[in-house]
């Protein structure tokens, strides 16, 4: 029994021994097996063999067929990029004559656009080939979805365009340069994405339709752009070729005009920026400008640094620089370089002023003493230009060779001075405010002289151009024997042929005429001042202040004190219609208005400038001109431009410079009216010697 037992336990153990090595062995033995048995005979589908799929046709899909050993996404990663491949490949096909630069621009495009299309790409089948280890991948998008978002930036960018093209023309058209320049820039940098979008949505939809109907191209906004830079340009309009002879400036401005040239119009173009620079010689100007609505631009010359060069240039450029930094594309310099060497140029000559050498010492004091009285109420600060109109022969009233010698030798003296002297040009008959308004001056010089028994007189004005007052006057005499010979046998001849003709004079001729009349020896004297201490013969107020006048005589006399404003006006003072009785005796002092009139005063009025006062006293009661005392006016009054101011101009004129006997006396008085709140330091402005200006240069 034990033995069965045994015996049985022994054949269980070698049936289990065996069972397990059956099993082992058979495991080996399938490996080895699917080595050896045979492929398995699996059809594969037809998008696999790349013979589409029957439910996306490729007339309607874009397909691509991905595979990978990894598993089906990978697949699906490949089948997306095959889908791009093949549109960047058929994309770039249909792209010819393509430079380097404009290539590296599609590709970009290209690649935009087709990355957008991936966004759509879906997988729609996957198959496992189990014969070869490899997965494959089906993806597939609809091509109208896909061409959907391509045509609306077609549409977006040709209407854009058009924008730019139309906004653009416009704006050439009224010359607004930097406008349409903005707009054809920025059509040019646009337009080279409609051919790879254009292209794009072909290849998607293998269509031949294509969206929009514009073939607006790159050529067409850079022809327009390179027209505005040729014609874009400068030229001078006025200031060239100036003879200077101030050492302070140039009386003329530099103007030049900014234009583009179309159909052979120069139209003006504002706007636009320039620059003014020294190229030869050196000097203080202004330097950045743009140009007005009528495209000018213009500098100032405020002093001249450089005497070497006889002549200087000026160059006005337009600012490259500026004009670029309204164009953010880096493409912009290609086509607007050009605008660097468009330029006017503008010469003037320098003559250092000097006066002859043959005029003596005292005839130099005197011109500069002249013009030191002519500047002296000239406000500081601005450099006014100032011209020089010939001065007339007082008793003629008309200009000689003697004026054109006089005129030469103070406008020398008035180059020194810190404004800009001008060359004016005076047409035919033209009155002087004419001259000033032609030549666009903000003062001017006008005067007159004549021959007394000692020397020549000369008397002169400046004349505010804007108001046509007077706001100083000079008066100097030149003794015989400090004239030069020639001049003096010059003025002499021409005396002579001034007495064959009647000579024509108007108000102003006369006035100083008169003005400058005195005995030609004072028997005793006359003395007139006012309220205010008088400083250099000159006193000072300023409109609405109230004055005061005060006359002392040393004889019994007839006293007529009349007030000359700056525009001509005179007016009788005294006697008036308070103070009609003019008989003063010696040694009294008369006040006009009297202090026991408190309802008489004179309040300073308008205008501005130099009022002249002249005191007259007459032994006898003789004077040429009838007072009206009893009229509705508080005084007697001469109005120029009017006949009867003519006559009585005349009038006065003409008796006091006949009557030089000593049976009559007068003084002479200034007096500056400032503006109300705007009083200024009056003879900052001094002529200074030619030492002193050589010295500081």
């Amino acid at each position: 029994m034990l033995t069965r037992i045994c015996s049985f336990l022994l054949l269980a153990s070698s049936l289990l021994f065996f069972n397990f090595a059956c099993k082992t062995g058979q495991f080996a033995l399938q490996k080895e097996g699917e080595k050896l048995k045979p492929k398995l005979l699996v059809k594969a589908p037809d998008w696999v063999l790349l013979k589409g799929h029957p439910q996306y046709p490729q007339s309607q899909y874009l397909i691509g067929v991905g595979t990978s050993e990894k598993g089906p996404s990978q697949a699906g990663d490949a089948a997306r990029a095959k889908v791009a491949q093949n549109l960047k490949m058929n994309i770039s096909s249909t792209m010819v004559d393509i430079s380097t630069t404009e290539k590296m621009h599609i590709e970009r495009i290209i690649k935009t656009e087709v990355d957008a299309v991936l966004e759509g790409v879906e997988i729609k089948g996957t198959w496992p080939d189990q014969n070869n280890g490899v997965y494959y991948a089906l993806a597939v998008v609809e091509r109208n979805k896909a061409a959907f978002s391509i045509r609306e930036k077609i549409n977006k960018i040709e209407s854009a365009l058009l924008r730019n093209l139309k906004e653009g023309t416009e704006a050439e058209n009224r010359a607004d340069v930097i406008s349409a320049l903005s707009n054809y820039l920025s059509g040019y940098q646009k337009a080279p994405m409609l051919p790879p979008l254009k292209n794009t949505h072909y290849v998607i939809t293998s269509s031949d339709e294509g969206p929009g109907s514009q073939n607006i191209s790159t050529s067409e906004f850079e022809s327009r752009i390179k027209n505005i830079v040729r014609n874009l340009n400068l030229t001078v309009v006025s200031g060239n070729r100036q003879i200077v002879k101030t050492l302070k400036g140039i009386a003329e401005p530099l103007v030049a005009k900014v234009y583009l040239l179309k159909e052979g119009n120069l139209n003006p173009v504002s706007n636009i920026p320039v620059i003014f620079n020294y190229e030869t010689g050196q000097g203080e100007l202004e330097g950045e400008k743009t140009s007005d609505s009528d495209g000018m631009v213009q500098t100032t010359i405020h002093k001249i640094s450089s005497y070497e060069e006889a002549n200087h240039v000026v160059t006005v450029k337009l600012d490259y620089h500026r004009i670029r930094s309204n164009f953010n594309e880096d493409f912009t310099e290609k086509f607007l370089s050009p605008l660097k060497s468009k330029r006017a140029i503008f010469n003037y000559a320098i003559q250092t002023p000097k006066l002859t050498s043959n005029k003596s010492q005292a005839w130099q004091q005197s011109i500069t003493d002249l013009g030191n009285q002519i500047i002296k109420n000239i406000p500081p600060g601005k450099q006014p230009v100032l011209g020089v109109i010939p001065f007339k022969d007082l008793r003629h009233g008309q200009d000689t060779n003697f004026s054109r010698v006089l005129n030469e030798d103070i406008k020398t003296i008035l180059a020194r001075a810190d404004l800009k002297l001008k060359e004016i040009k005076i047409n035919k008959d033209q009155q002087p405010e004419e001259v000033a308004k032609a030549n666009d001056l903000d003062y001017y010089v006008i005067g007159s002289y004549r021959m007394e028994r000692r020397g020549v007189e000369i008397t002169s004005r400046l004349i505010e151009a804007k108001t046509n007052n007077v706001q100083s006057s000079a008066n100097i005499l030149i003794d015989r024997k400090e004239l030069n010979p020639e001049d003096l046998k010059s003025f002499n001849k021409t005396i002579d042929e001034f007495n064959s003709a009647q000579m024509k004079k108007d108000y102003h001729d006369y006035l100083e005429k008169f003005i400058a009349a005195k005995p030609n020896d004072l028997s005793f004297n006359v003395k007139v001042r006012t309220n205010k201490k008088n400083t250099n013969n000159q006193d000072e107020y300023q409109i609405g202040e109230m004055i005061t006048f005060f006359i002392s005589v040393e004889k019994d006399c007839f006293l007529t004190l009349l007030d000359i404003n700056p525009g001509g006006k005179i007016t009788f003072l005294f006697p008036n219609k308070y103070q009609k009785n003019n008989f003063v005796r010696a040694g009294e002092i008369i006040q006009i208005p009297p202090s026991q009139h408190k309802k008489f005063g004179f309040e300073v009025k308008p205008p501005h400038g130099e009022e002249r006062l002249k005191a007259i006293a007459t032994l006898n009661r003789d004077f040429p001109v009838n007072l009206n005392l009893n009229s509705r006016d508080d005084y007697h009054v001469i109005k120029p431009e009017t006949s009867r101011g003519m006559r009585e101009v005349e009038a006065l004129a003409n008796f006091f410079s006949s009557k030089q006997n000593s049976g009559w006396s007068q003084d002479y008085l200034k007096i500056f009216i400032h503006k109300k709140n705007n009083i200024f330091s009056r003879g900052q402005r001094a002529i200074p010697s030619m030492s002193e200006i050589l010295g500081n240069k």
